[in-house]
């Protein structure tokens, strides 16, 4: 055969080689691109077009998930077939649980989120407290922040040194008159420590459950230990301690701090402060001019809090699948390696420990001694309401408890929707040490043709606790709801019985109907007719069940400045009682 003849066979046999291989290197370059523009489609991509996925994160987290979703946003990230644009937006924590509990305030927050971010499941607890069916997926952490103690650098350098810091010893070392003898420092005086509320402050919380498990010797913190004298004690002499004039943030009471000449000057000597606030206070990057001297951080020997920032997917409004799937995808956005990092930048702790901020004034980053456990949210509440109690001398509270027949249906577990509410009730009158309590029940026809009783007249809790227990124990179901008129009669008494400078509240336990010779309409004039701006009565409604008329309940509770809170069954009543009595 002739030379040239197979070389061309040759050439042949390369040229479809070639061609097959570039047809190869042409269908991996397509699967490949196609991939790729699923992460990051074009507009071709977006079938049912753009969607707008709205989260509300507290200030702490800002700025990371906000360049995150710039990051997302630019990839132009397709979920069921939608461009999904993320819009970010800065809202305090309990200002958003107010938000999301109520009526969502549109013109001072924008639109009501998709999904929201706060320092800790303490929120979201609340929220759930307030109604499950707001919270649309389980609380899933996407950074840590550790609670520490934030103090002046002379302070913190003895806080560090031999004698230490935990915080089991915190209710011993700020009831101490003589607190900084201890440390070296008798001239500094008394040891104060400034703790927000803890029903406002994730801080002040974790801080204050903190010590209790110190006291206690337990973690988590129970109901029953909050009982035993020790932890009772430690809790009341921690509200005792608390300096005039704390702030009403954790922040502000930072930067007040930060002002301090010099111990023996300042307004109190250390504040608990999550450690990325701390870090960002220092940064004056919190939206507050900076300070005249940056705060040092303290870790805590022995267990410590850690904030959990979890984030949730958030139900309550009208249903939208592609919404919920954007919400969760962006969700797990947030955890991917890329965006743990720049947590970590940014003063948080993500899963890339490694990662620090690049300017750590005042921080050391130490390490958190493992031990503490989180209280469940119905302990979490307890010790918020009792400190709140304590602290502000106590509200004047009416409580006024749905008796009707349906109170005897299943309430979860086995017990009454009755049964819960009474032991919520018992629970509540041991637990606050001051002000005023009342307990009216209702139903139809129950005490000589009228649709209520006065079980108890609303008085000093002080001297009442006694009666209230008898009261909680004789209720027993029976009859209709009455609902309306009873509570017109209720609001009448506040009004008439109102004290100045305190809380004045009416608190209603049903489980919804409004059968009776008054319809809520009614009720809402007779309210507002017998309502007086220099006595503001705010009507809290806790509805137990699904069949409770919901939509009306929060409309009545909304006309007055309070809250509605729907359960699904009435094992949440303890902690919604707790929301009810320290909402703000």
């Amino acid at each position: 055969m002739p030379r040239h003849s197979s070389r061309r066979r040759v050439r042949w046999s390369l040229v479809a080689l070639g061609l097959v291989a570039l047809l190869v290197l042409g269908w991996s370059g397509w699967s490949w691109l196609r991939d790729r523009m699923g992460e990051r489609p074009g507009r071709a991509e977006c079938a049912q077009g753009e969607t707008n996925l709205k989260v509300a994160v507290t200030p702490s987290v800002e700025q990371p998930v906000r360049e995150a979703a710039n990051r997302w946003n630019t990839n132009r990230t397709v979920v069921a077939e939608h461009c999904v644009q993320v819009d970010v937006s800065s809202v305090e924590s309990p200002a958003a649980l107010a938000g999301l509990a109520g009526q969502w305030p549109t013109r001072e927050l924008g639109d009501r989120p998709d999904a929201w971010l706060a320092e800790s499941t303490l929120w979201t607890d609340r929220l759930s407290a307030t109604d499950d069916a707001l919270l649309a997926s389980a609380p899933e952490s996407i950074a840590t922040s550790p609670v520490v103690l934030a103090a002046p650098e002379p302070a913190a350098r003895l806080f560090g040194g031999p004698v230490g810091f935990r915080w089991g010893a915190l209710p011993e070392l700020t009831g101490d008159t003589t607190g900084w003898t201890r440390f070296g420092q008798p001239t500094w005086g008394r040891l104060t420590v400034a703790i927000p509320s803890p029903a406002a402050s994730t801080a002040s919380a974790l801080a204050v459950q903190t010590a209790l498990t110190g006291v206690a010797k337990q973690s988590p913190i129970s109901q029953q230990s909050l009982a035993r004298p020790p932890v009772a004690a430690a809790l009341s002499a921690l509200v005792a301690a608390q300096p005039a004039d704390v702030p009403d943030s954790t922040r502000s009471a930072l930067a007040k701090l930060g002002e301090t000449a010099d111990m023996i000057t300042a307004p109190y000597s250390a504040v608990p402060a999550l450690e990325v606030d701390l870090h960002r206070r220092n940064l004056a990057a919190d939206g507050r001019p900076a300070a005249r001297r940056p705060l040092f951080e303290v870790v805590a020997a022995g267990p410590g809090a850690v904030a959990d920032f979890p984030y949730v997917t958030l139900g309550g409004g009208q249903a939208d699948g592609a919404r919920d799937a954007a919400a969760d995808q962006f969700r797990r956005y947030l955890q991917e390696p890329a965006q743990q990092r720049e947590f970590g930048r940014a003063g948080l702790r993500g899963t890339e420990r490694a990662e620090k901020p690049p300017n750590s004034l005042g921080m050391t980053w130490g390490e958190i001694a493992p031990g503490f456990v989180p209280a469940d949210r119905n302990t979490a509440q307890k010790i918020a309401s009792t400190w709140d109690n304590a602290a502000e001398g106590g509200g004047i509270v009416t409580i006024m408890v749905d008796v009707s027949r349906t109170m005897g249906a299943d309430g979860g577990d086995g017990r009454s929707r009755l049964d819960w509410v009474k032991a919520a009730l018992d629970d509540y009158t041991d637990y606050t040490v001051s002000g005023s309590v009342g307990l009216w029940p209702f139903s139809h026809g129950l005490d000589k043709g009228k649709p209520y009783a006065v079980a108890v007249p609303t008085g000093p809790v002080a001297n009442r606790r006694v009666q209230l227990h008898a009261a909680v124990a004789a209720l027993k179901p029976a009859g209709a709801t009455d609902f309306s008129e009873s509570v017109a009669a209720g609001y009448r008494s506040a009004v008439q019985g109102y004290v100045p400078n305190r809380r004045n509240q009416l608190v209603v336990i049903t489980d919804g109907g409004a059968d009776g010779a008054m319809s809520l309409g009614q009720l809402k004039n007779s309210i507002r007719g017998l309502g007086d701006k220099a006595k503001p009565i705010r009507v809290d409604v806790i509805a137990i069940g699904r069949d409770a008329n919901r939509a009306d309940l929060r409309d009545l509770a909304n006309s007055s400045g309070g809250t509605l809170a729907v359960l699904t069954d009435a094992r949440g009543v303890v902690a919604a009682l707790g929301q009810a009595v320290t909402a703000r």
